[in-house]
């Protein structure tokens, strides 16, 4: 009895070997001629290489690592309370790639190509300029001092009446 188990066993093995057999040279035939097809398509002229394409290069603000990926050497600056809207700006009219990290409270540390340091610094004088001439145009912090103390005089001077009227006739 273990003799008709083992020799049904090996019979249906061969059985599908030969099906998958059968199946792989059909699958490979199918290929060949879709290839043949795909080549007869197109004419020899027609194909060239692909050109690879080179990843696309970050410019302006980024992370600090993008930076770092262009392998163009860092320096870094540090600022104390920088506005940085005007910052950004005046960067970006020159075309600088950089990084701004927040290192506390008002302290951040710029990050730039190394061969952008000639243009940083062209870039770092137009900033300061406008900070500077921005401060000096607004003095709002002075105004508002001599602005509370002739208030504080004006209460000075005036008397005060504790029990006024209030519209309530007295007889």
């Amino acid at each position: 009895m273990q003799e008709e188990i083992v020799d049904k066993s090996v019979e249906l093995g061969v059985r599908i070997a030969g099906l998958t057999a059968k199946q792989i040279l059909k699958g490979l035939e199918a290929i060949i001629s879709g290839l043949e097809k795909k080549q007869a398509e197109t004419p020899d002229d027609a194909k060239e290489p692909k050109e690879e394409k080179e990843p696309k290069v970050k410019h302006g603000k980024q992370t600090l690592k993008e930076l770092q990926k262009q392998n163009d050497g860092l320096s870094s600056i540090e600022l104390k309370d920088p506005n940085l809207r005007q910052l950004y700006s005046a960067m970006k009219k020159d075309n600088i790639d950089f990084s701004a990290v927040k290192d506390g409270k008002g302290k951040y540390t710029l990050f730039f190509k190394g061969k952008d340091a000639e243009v940083m610094t062209h870039a770092f004088k137009q900033y300061t300029h406008k900070v500077v001439m921005q401060n000096a145009t607004k003095p709002i912090k002075i105004d508002l001092s001599k602005a509370k103390e002739a208030a504080k005089a004006l209460d000075a001077k005036r008397d005060k009446v504790k029990n006024r009227s209030k519209g309530a006739i007295d007889i």
